[in-house]
């Protein structure tokens, strides 16, 4: 009998190529699609489990509380942190610090840039990540010791283990008059290439005792604000961090003391378990954070689109009844019983499951590598070797073929013998409905992935343009001190309009946090902005009262000297958020006003806080920001101020771009240096800070594209079948003198109702996801009612293409064969 069956389906699939057909590629897009989502949520989920007793690895991270803001979570811990935290804890069982950031390496003539991170000896008995050669631990015990990857070994070296050979580092440590110390390491170890799903971002490892590395620099000048070093910790076997919670809350008060008077500890410590550091890490860290909502997002439009090729599935086979009927009919008057039936249609859906599911999975191992360059991940498809996954994708395949079969095997099973053989079985009972309501929900998924791909889209080019209220076009960044014989030299350059300096706050790439005594003895935190003459306008700002800064002005310039004095009194230019958080009644009623606020200096290559001194207010900017659209701009004084800037910023024509950059690379190597110049432009770094927008965007707009082929093959194949079934009716409509227009319009007007209601269930979905995503942007675009309408007309324009052909060839066929129909 199941050999019957299978025959009886294969024959079936045969005699409807078409509808097969499209059934199959339905189901093989969508099962393809959603074998990729869900390789990518399974490596979200599994970030960092492949280090060896991952569960008792914690990284030591604290809340910053300052007066006058919210706290604020951070990654990172002050250099003093890792041993203080030794001596009152003895349940750790090894703690070690890492510093991450880049450095070049040189081999020969050649220099290029690299991830490296600066590790303490036994950073590696905590994070145990597999070793192709050598030892690594006893290479962060030496001062002089190079960890690598894989993949850089063979970069440098050409060879998997070139244990013993040396490379220059080049440290990015330096200062105004100090230049990058180079350092001669050897490679002591060799990792295996470290896989997408660590939060580890780096292709080289050195040791931290070297005296010049960032741990031993910040060990020598230690900073109760410089929060760079990421402190990781294994605690003993049996210690959980949650039974230490509350004296590691009591750990920060018992160390680091408040800054005012009163006020509470500003910086209050945690611990975070290693695998749930890819969901709890800031932009700030190793590698971008993860999102447990988008990923549910992702993994919920995945299941949409098998749902919809589903629909598809359903509908179909619930409109192609009446060919099956005579069939049902045979088999019942022979004696089959109703559960042989359906056992019967349902191993036909296996059969179509199959079918599409060998499709799919060919279709996924085309697609992986692109998808791979486009995530930067490193998915693997290993049907054989990871019976998880082999598992996971047919129970998917089955789950889906008995639910999408179910409902037209109960139907079909369900047709008494006397009325199908007798041909007047009709349509069967309440499958109209059910029909009307599969199509229903397929596009109320199409709407709702037009809506959401529209919202993603406008805040992303929101983000990218209007939220920064800077111009950012033709402006090149070089990091490094702002020497004046350099930047002089570049500014006569042809091709380059105008220079200028900045520290890292006012381009959105760090924080340098100062304090304001407010007439009520009170303090509010404001943020440390460094700039030079023509900052502002060189990204087309203008004040909103007041003025900017002029190299005229000796308290302006008051910074700008070879040695300048700590008591100096510089001016500043604050902006909107400052004016509020100080108490001003508005931009024009701070100009003038006298502040006193602890302001930074560096000099010798340490950063200290000075006391507090007065500055006058010249001006009001408006608030911009480089950084992310995600956390509000923080209140910030801006100064001129050349010990903290250290980019150098340059405003190109924009005709002779590539010449420009060469010469401005020339001119970089006859300062000395033998650190590269490290140029990049603004609008990449403001990217940076929306790759994983920009992604999404990017695969929403997929699965929506996969989603609108899935639903038009399958109103296609609809539409195809209820013209058939309406030929003889039509005949009838055009015999009684209807026009081939009122045919078509009659037709068309059956396919755009079920779009039409689609949006009652569309709209208040789609807005709820969307208004919940855009809830994680401090400034965000709005909810329009116009992209609603764009999308409805969007599916009303789709449904309208799929079916018009159909539409029109039943309707401009001649009455005379219409009415012989059947």
């Amino acid at each position: 009998m199941l050999g019957n069956y299978v025959v009886t389906a294969l024959r079936n699939l045969g005699r409807n190529r078409l509808y097969a057909a499209i059934t199959v590629i339905g189901l093989a897009i969508s099962f393809a699609a959603a074998i990729l989502i869900g390789l990518y949520i399974r490596d979200e989920y599994s970030y960092d489990r492949f280090v060896p007793g991952y569960q008792q690895v914690y990284r030591l991270e604290f809340d910053l509380v300052l007066p006058g803001q919210k706290p604020r979570p951070s990654n990172g811990t002050v250099s003093t942190a890792a041993g203080n935290f030794r001596l009152d804890f003895p349940e750790v069982e090894q703690i070690a610090r890492v510093m991450p950031g880049a450095a070049t390496l040189k081999l020969g003539p050649t220099t290029i840039r690299e991830r490296v991170l600066w590790a303490d000896p036994g950073f590696f008995r905590i994070m145990s990540f597999p070793v192709l050669a050598g030892d690594p631990n006893a290479a962060l015990e030496a001062p002089d010791g190079l960890i690598l990857t894989r993949q850089l070994a063979r970069k440098y070296f050409g060879q998997d283990a070139p244990i013993g050979r040396t490379l220059t580092v080049l440290s990015g440590v330096s200062f105004p008059g100090q230049p990058a110390a180079p350092h001669t390491m050897r490679v002591m170890a060799v990792l295996k290439d470290l896989p997408s799903n660590s939060h580890m971002a780096a292709d080289a490892f050195a040791s931290g005792r070297w005296a010049w590395s960032p741990i031993s620099f910040d060990d020598r000048f230690p900073s109760p604000v410089n929060v760079d070093q990421l402190t990781y910790i294994r605690l003993k076997p049996g210690v959980s961090g949650e039974a230490l919670r509350d004296r590691v809350k009591a750990f920060g008060p018992r160390h680091y003391p408040p800054i005012a008077p009163g006020a509470p500890s500003p910086q209050q410590f945690r611990l975070m378990p290693l695998k749930t550091l890819h969901f709890t890490a800031t932009n700030g860290d190793l590698r971008p954070p993860g999102d447990r909502a988008v990923d549910a997002g992702v993994a919920a439009v995945g299941a949409l689109i098998v749902i919809i090729a589903a629909f598809n599935f359903v509908t179909l086979m619930i409109a192609r009844a009446n060919r099956r009927a005579v069939e049902v009919g045979v088999r019942k008057a022979l004696g089959a019983r109703r559960r042989d039936l359906i056992a019967q249609f349902i191993g036909e859906a296996l059969i179509y499951v199959l079918v599409a599911m060998v499709l799919a999975a060919a279709l996924a191992q085309l697609a992986l590598p692109a998808v791979n360059a486009f995530l930067q991940r490193t998915l693997v498809l290993d049907y054989l070797g990871d019976p998880t996954l082999t598992a996971g994708i047919a129970a998917g395949g089955l789950l889906t073929a008995l639910l999408a079969g179910a409902y037209p095997a109960f139907v079909l099973s369900g047709f008494r013998p006397v009325s199908a053989l007798k041909g007047g079985l009709g349509q069967p009972a309440g499958s109209a409905a059910v029909g009307k309501a599969l199509v229903i929900g397929q596009f109320a998924i199409l709407i709702g992935l037009i809506v959401m791909t529209g919202t993603i889209y406008r805040q992303t080019r929101f983000a990218l343009t209007e939220a920064l209220r800077l111009d950012t076009s033709q402006i090149a960044l070089v990091n490094g001190p702002c020497r004046w014989s350099f930047t002089t030299a570049v500014a006569a350059l042809p091709g380059v309009k105008a220079t200028t300096c900045a520290s890292a706050v006012p381009m959105g790439f760090g924080d340098m946090n100062s304090l304001v005594n407010m007439p009520d003895r009170s303090q509010r935190t404001v943020q440390n902005g460094a700039v030079d003459v023509g900052f502002f306008e060189m990204h087309g700002l203008k004040p909103l009262a007041g003025r900017f800064f002029e190299r005229g002005r000796g308290e302006d310039m008051a910074l700008n000297r070879p040695d300048p004095s700590p008591d100096a009194h510089p001016s500043v230019v604050i902006n909107e958020t400052a004016v509020k958080v100080l108490g001003f009644a508005g931009a024009a009623d701070a100009v003038g006003k006298t502040v006193n606020w602890t302001r930074w200096s560096v000099a010798g290559g340490q950063a200290t806080i000075l006391p507090a001194r007065p500055s006058v207010i010249v001006g009001v900017v408006p608030d911009f920001t480089l950084g992310s659209i995600r956390t509000a701009i923080k209140p910030t004084f801006y100064l001129v101020d050349p010990s903290l800037a250290q980019i150098f910023l340059i405003k190109l024509d924009g005709r002779r771009i590539p010449e420009t950059l060469a010469a401005i690379d020339k001119l970089w190597r006859k300062t000395g240096s033998d650190l590269p110049s490290d140029v990049f432009f603004e609008t990449q770094a403001v990217q940076s800070f929306y790759q994983d927008v920009i992604s999404q965007e990017v695969v929403l707009s997929i699965c929506a594209g996969l989603a609108i082929f899935i639903a038009c093959i399958g109103l296609f194949a609809l539409a195809a079948f209820t013209t058939e079934r309406r030929t003889k009716e039509i005949g009838v409509r055009k015999a009684m003198g209807a026009s081939t227009v009122d045919v078509v319009r009659l037709l068309l007007w059956q396919f755009t109702q079920p779009v039409l209601w689609a949006n009652l269930i569309a709209w208040p979905a789609a807005w709820w996801v969307m208004n919940r995503w855009l809830q994680g942007f401090a400034y965000r675009v709005d909810l329009s009612p116009w992209l609603f309408l764009a999308a409805m007309a969007a599916a009303v324009a789709i449904a309208v293409v799929t079916v018009s052909y159909q539409s029109l060839v039943v309707a401009r066929a001649k009455p005379v064969k219409a009415l012989r129909y059947e």
